[in-house]
């Protein structure tokens, strides 16, 4: 649906083909920039003949779905056009730290969905910068890259518990506020990079109000402790 990072989480790939292939009816939630070959049915903003087939999650798999099988829909606007729970098994990676509602996303993936796999950036990624700009770059007040600039959420894990925190232009205002690849030494791991929920029977979801001045340093903070401990 919307242009996202590949999948950071690979090692969860081989368990996903393997729910897949033993699932009936699959829905991949926002399939078109990186399309799940073993999903039977996919819901994206973008029509199945423009989807990256170039970048399936899964090369090695023949495709399931078709276009008849395709629905062409914004996931943000529901209800999707799927009865309760008519899959046994829902893919949305790379997708809710996009959209403008993903309140709305997650209530339809418990309500189609029997079990599934959600994939997000961990907030930890999404204020690592990998690289600062050079000299010149300073000299030119460039600010580093720091995350995905177009992402709109952090998304966190609790259990089977996912918080909305909304991303805001107050994380570039302070240096305290995200961290540095020189800051902390080392790259983040795969599992730092990631989130990755499996699911069963369904989720639960919130929406976390804070005041980034305060919230974010503090978040900073915690996160560098934990990761260099």
């Amino acid at each position: 649906m919307l242009y996202s990072p590949a999948m950071i989480l690979r090692s969860n790939l081989p368990r996903l083909r393997q729910s897949a292939l033993g699932a009936d009816r699959v829905l991949d939630v926002g399939g078109w920039y990186q399309p799940f070959n073993l999903a039977t049915h996919v819901i994206d903003l973008c029509p199945c003949e423009t989807r990256r087939v170039q970048d399936a999650l899964d090369p090695e798999d023949p495709e399931r779905f078709a276009a008849a099988t395709w629905t062409v829909a914004d996931v943000c606007s529901p209800p999707w056009p799927y009865p309760d729970k008519s899959f046994d098994f829902v893919l949305c990676s790379n997708l809710l730290e996009d959209v403008r509602d993903p309140l709305a996303v997650c209530r339809e993936l418990n309500r189609v969905g029997r079990a599934g796999y959600i994939e997000t950036p961990s907030r930890l990624r999404e204020i690592f910068a990998k690289s600062a700009p050079g000299p010149l770059g300073r000299w030119r007040g460039r600010a580093p890259e720091v995350g995905f600039y177009h992402h709109r959420w952090f998304v966190e894990l609790d259990g089977t518990h996912l918080r909305f925190t909304a991303k805001t232009a107050a994380l570039m205002e302070r240096r305290h506020n995200y961290l540095t690849r020189r800051g902390l030494g080392r790259k983040l791991t795969e599992a730092e990079s990631g989130l990755g929920l499996f699911w069963q029977g369904g989720f639960t979801f919130e929406e976390v109000f804070a005041d980034p001045r305060a919230e974010y340093p503090d978040y900073r903070r915690k996160a560098l402790a934990a990761l260099r401990r």
